[in-house]
């Protein structure tokens, strides 16, 4: 069966009137350049190197741009009250905007709401929030890119076997796309047993323990599914520790999981652009400060599936550069 590794496809843009609505009735504008130009970043959490590419690219617009961009984040994204203290925080501090990645979609939709009703617009990046009255919103089309994932997965163990689903967390926006993208994939392939997902909060350590727990209640599981880098992780470090033949298929790239990958413990990565999802974020927040148009209000930043054989490909080399994988 020849495997294809798909670039992702876009996520279909919505309208901007609603947008454009929102930054007039909060009073975004020229007056707004009267503040010091300070923005922050809140990703879900400062124990992950996807969020650091993301920082990285908001920095470099920034500099462009004159602003200084803030880094402030929980240690990990179980800690939703902590997030949702800081976007209070940034507002008492009335800085220029805030882009975020939600820990969770629910819970932080009335403090985003409320922060861009007290004049400090928003934009989700990578996370959304449930309802989005986000100003704009960059991410993956994570349903795309899971759906590209479980096809990848399905060829490399022949269109059979059960395999293990190792999320995120169950009130991530992007996790629960993800979870649904990947599942609704893998219903094409009858001969295959998705495993009840289990969340790992992308910790390492705690997603080893679900993959060997998966294996040990499943000795004859041919495969994994991680919907990010510690997900990914945990599920290659099997695969070493116990000399495993498993095909596993992961989002995202940590340094830890990117040398499972080249050691062939992960078979393939989903690998999206953080950096540029922090540089498009930063010069959008720019232009809903001067009270531009943003259209289309839903941006997709394109992911695509990794693997050795075409990750010296140029544009496979750049993502990888600019996540300091190389």
């Amino acid at each position: 069966m020849k495997l294809r590794v798909p670039i992702i496809r876009s996520l279909r843009a919505v309208a901007a009137a609603a947008v454009i609505a929102a930054v007039s009735a909060a009073g975004f504008g020229a007056d707004a350049l009267a503040a010091d130009k300070t923005l922050a970043w809140i990703p879900k959490s400062t124990d992950s190197s996807f969020w650091l590419a993301i920082k990285r690219g908001a920095e470099k617009a920034g500099a462009e741009l004159g602003y200084e961009v803030l880094y402030v984040g929980t240690q990990d994204q179980t800690q939703i009250a902590g997030q949702i203290n800081l976007v209070n925080d940034m507002v008492t501090r009335r800085i220029d905007g805030i882009l975020i990645a939600a820990t969770d979609a629910k819970a932080l939709s009335d403090p985003v709401t409320k922060a861009i009703e007290a004049g400090v617009p928003v934009i989700t990046v990578d996370s959304g929030i449930d309802p989005d009255t986000s100003l704009a919103y960059i991410a993956t089309d994570n349903i795309g890119a899971a759906r590209a994932a479980a096809e990848h997965l399905a060829g490399l163990i022949g269109g059979k076997g059960k395999v293990g689903d190792i999320g995120i967390t169950a009130g991530s926006q992007t996790g629960y796309e993800r979870e649904n993208g990947f599942v609704e994939e893998m219903k094409n392939y009858p001969d295959i047993e998705v495993l009840p997902v289990q969340y790992s909060e992308c910790k390492p350590a705690k997603a080893l323990n679900i993959a060997t727990d998966m294996h040990t209640g499943n000795p004859d599981l041919v495969g994994f599914y991680g919907a990010c880098d510690g997900a990914g992780t945990g599920a290659g470090q099997l695969a070493k520790q116990r000399e495993l033949d498993l095909r596993i298929v992961a989002f995202d790239s940590s340094a830890e999981e990117f040398e499972l990958f080249k050691e062939g413990h992960i078979d393939a990565l989903v690998l999206q652009d953080p950096f540029r999802m922090g540089y498009d974020g930063v010069y959008t927040l720019d232009k809903i400060i001067k009270g531009e148009t943003i259209e289309p209000r839903v941006v997709a930043i394109p992911a695509a599936v990794v693997t050795l054989e075409n990750m010296n490909e140029p544009a496979i080399q750049k993502l990888l550069s600019d996540m300091e994988l190389l």
